[in-house]
């Protein structure tokens, strides 16, 4: 198993995980034999018992017994399908959360690091790392946040229900180094505009798709329709 896997348990999709992650899941009994598991988000779903070599060094825990797991959701800044949360649900769920790639500093730490030898440029570029350090996106079924600010902190809010369009782009600079920006045009009067710059590509793939089923599914919930007037 070399490909990425989805896997619903207790109602919740989770994933993409990788043949390894599939299998520590198994090797622990969070993963049975009825445990539905799909290469692709939307499916076809297939029982767990199914898939090759999966159960080679587990014995499968019983389903009534199964917590959701923790160790399921993936690292730092993963996301977790919108397919986890019901598309009529009310409940705000948490869906993603991550940072700007301190790579948009590079060139300010180059210069800093060229003239350290005056003092000052090292505290720059301190700064500049504390900067992108403590700002943070975090996207959940109804609202994106953004937090920025390092001694003094603000967090704007944008509900989802009022973007627009999204746009996918890698400048050169970026794609460099495998990362990509998010563009979200808004209705939003505050905010217009919002990017969320500077993260992994394929992630900022998957977290686009996520954000326009979010939108769709926002929007329905609150019954809005956008009309733009000519």
């Amino acid at each position: 198993m070399s490909e990425q896997y989805f896997v619903q348990v207790d109602g919740m999709t989770v994933g993409p995980l990788s043949s390894r992650q599939l299998r520590d899941m198994a090797a622990k009994g969070r993963i049975t034999s009825n445990t539905q598991i799909s290469k692709t988000l939307n499916g076809p779903w297939t029982p767990a018992s199914k898939v090759k070599g999966l159960f080679a060094s587990a014995s499968p825990a019983p389903p009534e017994s199964l917590p959701v797991p923790e160790s399921a959701v993936l690292p730092t800044a993963a996301i977790v399908p919108v397919s986890a949360v019901p598309a009529m649900a009310s409940q705000e769920t948490r869906l993603w959360s991550g940072r700007r790639s301190q790579i948009v500093n590079l060139w300010s730490f180059v210069l800093c690091g060229l003239f350290c030898w005056l003092v000052v440029p090292i505290f720059v570029a301190a700064w500049r790392w504390l900067t992108v350090r403590c700002s943070s996106f975090e996207l959940t079924s109804q609202r994106l946040r953004i937090t920025t600010g390092v001694l003094s902190r603000r967090t704007d809010e944008l509900e989802l229900y009022r973007v627009k369009d999204t746009a996918y782009e890698q400048p050169f600079f970026l794609r460099l180094f495998s990362l990509a920006n998010i563009i979200l045009t808004t209705s939003d009067v505050s905010t217009p505009q919002v990017m969320i710059d500077a993260i992994p590509a394929e992630e900022a793939r998957q977290l686009r798709e996520t954000i326009r089923i979010c939108v769709e599914q926002s929007r329905d919930r609150k019954r809005v329709r956008e009309v733009d007037v000519i």
